[in-house]
This record gives structure tokens, C-alpha cells and sequence, in this order.
């Protein structure tokens, strides 16, 4: 145990050094201890316990005399040191604790040895050889032991006690580390990996230190560990729920890693401490736009506006935000706020451009397209949209320059030449609307609305066949792209092979195809196949949504050749609503109801159809098939003179006359 002492006790053990004594001649001294010593062998040998202790003395004085005169080495009694301005004596089986702001001395070393020569002490790890009456300091010790990157070492030193080099006691030396030492050490340290060991080593000892995890949790992001980053965070933050920094730190790291929701659920939590933090919602805002949650944008910008008016950033984003969400006028409004403050601020002067031209003000957004070229003459994009403004007013020669001039500073954007060719289009320039498709494609070989240009160009050619090329590989890029697959059923359907025709428009119509009239072209290829039944079920369903006459004309044919007369009946029923005085449709409807055999709505259909053209004499003859059918021959004889009469070249109502007549006089004689 270490033994402290008063300075009482120091200076009187100093005045007893101090005493002058008589000299006394050393073979005296010399005999006078070997009296003695032979005394306390004898009495240590010759009387009971009761004289022990004064034996033990006596005993003591013998191996001091054996240490000093005859070479017996010398015991260990103790050492006596000064730390941090208080004494200490140190003792066998005590134990030296050390720290980073000790500093002490070996002042004295206590052995049998009377003169104490060739006593020496030796501190491992720090100091010289010898470190007797040396001044030192416990940095140097805890920084070697840091160094060797254990956290403690208990016992890992000692004070060695020499006797001519000869180890006469050891004493353990302790060395206790704190978190400062690590911190500290992170600090002085030159490498970002070195801060990162020390800052963890420190943290192992002092868990709930929220400075130190945060420290360590910066470090993580610079170093890309931004996983361990976060949970130190969340450590932090399960200890204390409204720390600030430690949630703006963690909101900042998502927002880096683009995890954006969970970055917007932080910064809820940074406004409810903080409802005043302009940053936080602008902040807030932009994880709401990157999730396209624009409307939340839009009014966390407000907001963060507000609290920052002076802030052009925001206003920025604002202006953004309203032209995400379909408000150009405040788009525009802002983006000219943030234009007034930082007119020579290409990017902004090129938003402000943008949405200009969005809004169709043409001569302003070339204004500015043009100030922008003054200072960037090679800007491609800003000769692009001159071209697509002077296109939208009708300027064609002004379009077509410009973007000639965009694809001579940048030859291998295919934006604008894909723009070039629409412009040659609209000019009737077909020859270098193809070439510059072309050119689109070679640059972008997946570009499925220059493909599609290009097909339909070939389709009003009538080159079915480059046409066709194509549009398949339209399919090949998206295989579900409906419309392509329709426009491969027309081709398909041109060179009357019906039934890829039939295959490519009910897959356009599986996919969702928007043109309604596909299902019409569709049946239209079912009754060139003579399937009438798939005829009539397709064009039923296009006239369910599209009872034109056409459809429903189409439909009542396809009923016929089906022999589904009712469906026909209906679909003439439906175009006599829409055209009640068209003596053909009733005419059309007595046929279908003579095929189905009632011969009495027949002949009132007939009958009607002449009321309103009395000079058709298909109607006629059909009229006197009715009446025949009814055996009403009179009627029919009639109506087959008067078929004859309007028509002298019809053989059948020629052919009929005399066999009425006949068929009356039977009648009559019967």
C-alpha cells in the first residue's frame, strides 16, 4: 500500500540529516556492528517470542551490515516519491498509478544498503536508464501505451530497482487511460482513420458520451461509412431525442445518400423543435420534390421563403416548385425575382428562359436565349430553343437555322436533330427529315419516337416494307408499346395477310391501345376472313362507344353474313334513329327481316323505304318477294311490274309477272 507523510514529517527527517555528529572511527563503527550482530543472532536463538521483534532489528542490522561491508545484496525497504506536489512512499507490493497530467519524482530509495551505492531505479517505458531524482511526466508513458493500442495496461511497467544493475524490486507501474486520452489523441492525429480508432477507443470507455459519437459519426461520413454514420446518430439520439445538431447531421447524411423519405421524417422532427428553421424547410422541400411529391414542395418553399426572404436559393427552388406544379405565371414571377439579383447567373437567366418559352412568350425567352449566347456563343441549348420558339410562332427559316447552328457547336446531341427533322417535316423537306432520323438513331440507336417518325414517313410513302422494319424494332425496345403493334396490323392487313393482321391489332388492344377504331379495323380483318361472328363481337363493341353510322352499318352486314339477324335488326334500328328519313335503311331492315322470315315487318319496312324513294326497284322486287312469301299475289304482281317498269333489265321481275298471273288464275279456279 503506498504510505503518504505530512511535510512535518518530511522536514524533520530533513533536520536529522542535517545533524552534525561526532566522528567516530570506521573500524569502531565496523566492530561495534559485528557485536551487535553477533548479540541478536544469539538472542534470536536463545529467548522466547517475547524478544522477537527486537531480534527481528537486530537481524535487520546484520543484513545491512552483510549488504554494505560483504556483498550480500541488498533488500528493498521502499521508495519515496513526490507526485503532483504530494509525498508518497512506496513499499513492496505496492502499486505506482499513473495518469496523462501526473508529474513526479524518485526523491530517495530505502535499502539494507547503508551508503546506497550503485542503487539506481529504471521506469520501463519512459525516461533514461536511470531515473532517480529525474523529473518526469505520465504523458509520455500514456501516450506509449495508446500508441501500442491497448486501453489499459495494468502492471504492463514497473519501476525496476537496481543494485548495480543487479534488480533488487519491482513495482508495478498502473497506467489509467480516460476518454480525454483518446479524444486527445484524435485530435493531434494526422489521419482521418487514426481519429475515427482513437474516437472508438474513447467511446468504449465512455458509451454515453454524445460530443465524442458525434465526432466519430462526422468522421463516418467523410469517409464514406455513412451506415455507421447513421447509427451513431440514431445512438445519440435514442439518449436524447432533441438534439439538434445530431438530427440535422442525420438528416443531412440521408438527404446525401438519397433516402429521401426517411430524411423527410427527420426534418419533421428538426420543425417541431425548431418551427422557425427557414433551412430545414427548404430542406424538407427538397426531399418532397425527389420523392415528386411537388405539391409538399411547393409549400414547404413557401414557408422557408417567408423566414428567408432575402434567401435566393429558395427563391430559386420556389420558382422551380410552381413550374413543377403547373403555375408559370409564379414561376415566372419568382425566377424574375431571382433574375433581378443575379442577372449575369447563366443558370438562372436560362430557367427564367425555360419557363418563358413553356408559356409560349416567345420574343422574351429569345431575348434571353440571346443574352445568353452573347456570353456563351458555343451554348448549343440556348440555339435549340431560339429554334423552338421561332417554330412555335411559324418562323420556319428561323427554326431550321438555329437548329442547324445548335448541331454545328454540338453534332452529337440527338434532341436537336430529332427537332431538325420535325422542322424539315413541317417544311415538306422529307428527303432531310429522313436523314436527320437517321442520324438520331445512329447516335441513339434505342430512340423509339425517332423509329416511329421514321416508320410513319415510310407508311404515307406506302414502303410497307421499311415501314415495317422499323416497327418491329419498336416492339424489340418496348414490347408492349400498343400503338405499334395496330400500325403492324394495318400493313399486315394491306398485304391481306389477315391473319398476322389479326394477331399484331388484338395484342395493341391487349395492350391498351387509346385509338378506339383499332377494334373496328380488327373486325373489318375478321370478315375479310369470313370469321363474321369475331366480326360482329368486335364491331359490336367499337359501336357500344362509337354508334356511328359506319360502325353501325358495319355491324348490321356483319350480323347478316353472321346470321345474327337480331343484332343486325338492332344496328339499323339504331341508324334510323339517327337518320329516320333514309329510305335505304329500311329497305335494309325489310331485307333482314324477310331472312328471318317475318314477312310483316317486311313489307311495312319495304313500304316505308318507298315513301321515301318510290324509284328503287331492288325495293320493289323485294317488296313482291314479301307479298309473294305471304302469298299475297296480287300485291306482288303489282309491285313486280312496277320493279319491271323502273328496271326493264331485271330478269327475276320479268320471270315473275307471268308466274303471279298464273298463281292468281289458280287462285281463282280453285
Amino acid at each position: 500500500m503506498v504510505e503518504r507523510y505530512t511535510s512535518e514529517e518530511r522536514e524533520k527527517e530533513k533536520q536529522k540529516e542535517r545533524r552534525v555528529g561526532i566522528p567516530v572511527p570506521v573500524w569502531v563503527i565496523i566492530v561495534g556492528l559485528l557485536v551487535a550482530f553477533a548479540g541478536g543472532i544469539f538472542i534470536y536463538r536463545s529467548f522466547d517470542e517475547q524478544y522477537s521483534e527486537a531480534a527481528s532489528l537486530v537481524s535487520r542490522v546484520g543484513d545491512s551490515i552483510l549488504a554494505t561491508f560483504f556483498g550480500q545484496t541488498p533488500k528493498f525497504i521502499y521508495m519515496g516519491m513526490e507526485k503532483n506536489g504530494e509525498d508518497y512512499r512506496l513499499r513492496p507490493g505496492d502499486t505506482f498509478n499513473l495518469s496523462y497530467r501526473d508529474e513526479f519524482v524518485i526523491k530517495e530509495i530505502s535499502t539494507d544498503d547503508l551508503f546506497g551505492k550503485g542503487i539506481t531505479a529504471d521506469i520501463e517505458g519512459m525516461g533514461d536508464d536511470d531515473d532517480f531524482r529525474m523529473l518526469l511526466n505520465g504523458r509520455e508513458l500514456v501516450e506509449k501505451v495508446i500508441n501500442t493500442g491497448k486501453s489499459v495496461s495494468p502492471e504492463e511497467y514497473h519501476i525496476l530497482v537496481k543494485k548495480n544493475d543487479q534488480v533488487i524490486a519491482s513495482i508495478p507501474v498502473t497506467v489509467e487511460l480516460t476518454p480525454q486520452d483518446w479524444f486527445r489523441q484524435a485530435k493531434n492525429s494526422g489521419s482521418v482513420s487514426g481519429q475515427i480508432a482513437y474516437l472508438e477507443r474513447a467511446l468504449k470507455m465512455k458509451p454515453d458520451d454524445s460530443v465524442t459519437r458525434k465526432m466519430l459519426a462526422q468522421l463516418y461520413v467523410k469517409t464514406g461509412k455513412k451506415a455507421k454514420a447513421a447509427a451513431e446518430y440514431e445512438t445519440v439520439l435514442a439518449k436524447n431525442s432533441r438534439d439538434l445538431q445530431a438530427l440535422t447531421d442525420m438528416a443531412a447524411l440521408y438527404l446525401d445518400t438519397r433516402q429521401y423519405e426517411k430524411a423527410i421524417r427527420v426534418f419533421r422532427r428538426i420543425l417541431r423543435i425548431a418551427p422557425k428553421d427557414g433551412g430545414a424547410y427548404a430542406d424538407i422541400a427538397y426531399a418532397y420534390s425527389q420523392v415528386g411529391n411537388w405539391p409538399r414542395a411547393l409549400a414547404n418553399y413557401i414557408v422557408a421563403l417567408r423566414l428567408r426572404p432575402d434567401d435566393v436559393a429558395i427563391r430559386y427552388r420556389l420558382a422551380e416548385a410552381y413550374e413543377k406544379t403547373g403555375d408559370l405565371s409564379k414561376a415566372i414571377e419568382h425566377y424574375e425575382g431571382v433574375y433581378r439579383k443575379l442577372p449575369e447567373d447563366i443558370n438562372v437567366t436560362s430557367a427564367l428562359a425555360d419557363a418563358l418559352l413553356r408559356a409560349e412568350r416567345y420574343k422574351e425567352a429569345i431575348s434571353l436565349y440571346r443574352k445568353i449566347i452573347s456570353r456563351q456563343p458555343k451554348n448549343a441549348t440556348a440555339y435549340a430553343n431560339i429554334g423552338l420558339a421561332a417554330g412555335a410562332m411559324g418562323n420556319g427559316d428561323r427554326e431550321i437555322a438555329n437548329y442547324e447552328k445548335a448541331i454545328e457547336l454540338n453534332p452529337k446531341d440527338p434532341v436537336i436533330h430529332f427537332n431538325l427533322a420535325v422542322a424539315y417535316e413541317k417544311r415538306k423537306r422529307y428527303k432531310d427529315a429522313v436523314s436527320e432520323y437517321e442520324k438520331v438513331l445512329s447516335l441513339n440507336p434505342k430512340d423509339t419516337d425517332a423509329l416511329s417518325r421514321l416508320a410513319g414517313h415510310f407508311l404515307r410513302q406506302k414502303d410497307l416494307k421499311n415501314a415495317e422494319q422499323r416497327f418491329k424494332k419498336i416492339i424489340e425496345i418496348s414490347p408492349k408499346d400498343a400503338a405499334t403493334y395496330a400500325r403492324l396490323g394495318f400493313i399486315y392487313g394491306e398485304w391481306k395477310n389477315y391473319k398476322e393482321a389479326a394477331k399484331y391489332y388484338e395484342t395493341a388492344i391487349k395492350y391498351g391501345i387509346k385509338d378506339k377504331r383499332v377494334r373496328y379495323e380488327l373486325a373489318g380483318v375478321y370478315s375479310s376472313m369470313d370469321e363474321h361472328e369475331k366480326a360482329v363481337d368486335w364491331y359490336k363493341k367499337y359501336a357500344s362507344s362509337n354508334p356511328t353510322m359506319e360502325a353501325l352499318s358495319a355491324l348490321a352486314d356483319s350480323g347478316v353474313k353472321a346470321k345474327k339477324y337480331d343484332t343486325a335488326i338492332e344496328a339499323y334500328m339504331k341508324m334510323i334513329k339517327q337518320s329516320p328519313r333514309k329510305a335505304g335503311l329500311y329497305s335494309s331492315l325489310g331485307y333482314v327481316y324477310s331472312l328471318k322470315g317475318d314477312y310483316d315487318k317486311a313489307i311495312k319496312n319495304y313500304t316505308t323505304s318507298l315513301r321515301y324513294d318510290s324509284e328503287d326497284d331492288i325495293v320493289h322486287l323485294g317488296l313482291a318477294e314479301a307479298y309473294e312469301r305471304k302469298k299475297m299475289y296480287k300485291e306482288a304482281l303489282e309491285s313486280y311490274k312496277t320493279a319491271y317498269q323502273l328496271n326493264p333489265a331485271s330478269t327475276k321481275a320479268a320471270e315473275k309477272i307471268p308466274d303471279m298471273k298464273i298463281r292468281l288464275l289458280q287462285e281463282k279456279h280453285r
